[in-house]
């Protein structure tokens, strides 16, 4: 790696960081490129030339999210890989970057343009994990007709609701009840 490439993902992470930090803030619905710039110390006119569309720079952003190396989990069962997910989401909402995150996600009226960029964030991260879904369906443990992203909601949700809700702890044996009780709804022979 040059030092300008060190340099250039330097500068990449700094701005992740800030739609991060603004977007936990303000949420999606009030985000502003040239302030955020301003906050953050920021050229406003690099940020804008790489990025034109402030949704596609949020996209981008939202992507990468704190603590998550992005790779899916390969452990060779639906059910393993299940509880991988709902660890690392729960490790996610724990956090107070995961939690402010989230809560700038939230939908205050739904007839605002950024709720497609909210779907869009949500289908773009679930799609990355279809090859989770994949892999089980070669081994032979999911049903036929379940769609990944409906497995996705019925994991996520109740940790969500727990950590973001309830505040009641969102443990490993949550998560491994959880994962089980998905795993169950979605199994071949189910």
């Amino acid at each position: 790696m040059t030092v300008d490439d060190a340099r250039a993902d330097d500068e990449l992470s700094r701005i992740v960081a800030a739609v991060h930090d603004e977007v936990a803030r303000w949420g999606i619905d009030r985000f502003d490129v040239p302030a955020m710039a301003a906050r953050h110390g920021l050229d406003v006119e690099a940020i804008q030339r790489r990025w034109p569309d402030p949704e596609a720079l949020i996209l981008d952003a939202l992507a990468q999210r704190p603590g998550d190396d992005g790779a899916p989990p390969d452990t060779g069962s639906l059910r393993t890989d299940l509880f991988a997910l709902a660890q690392r989401m729960a490790a996610m909402v724990a956090s107070d970057a995961g939690r402010k995150l989230h809560g700038g996600h939230l939908i205050g009226d739904t007839h605002v343009a950024s709720v497609e960029v909210r779907r869009s964030a949500w289908r773009s991260r679930a799609a990355g994990l279809a090859v989770v879904f994949e892999r089980a369906r070669q081994r032979g443990e999911m049903r036929e007709g379940v769609d990944h992203f409906t497995v996705l909601e019925l994991l996520f949700a109740p940790i969500n609701m727990r950590a973001l809700y309830t505040a009641e702890p969102v443990d490993d044996a949550y998560c491994a009840t959880i994962a089980g009780l998905v795993y169950c709804a979605v199994a071949a022979g189910s």
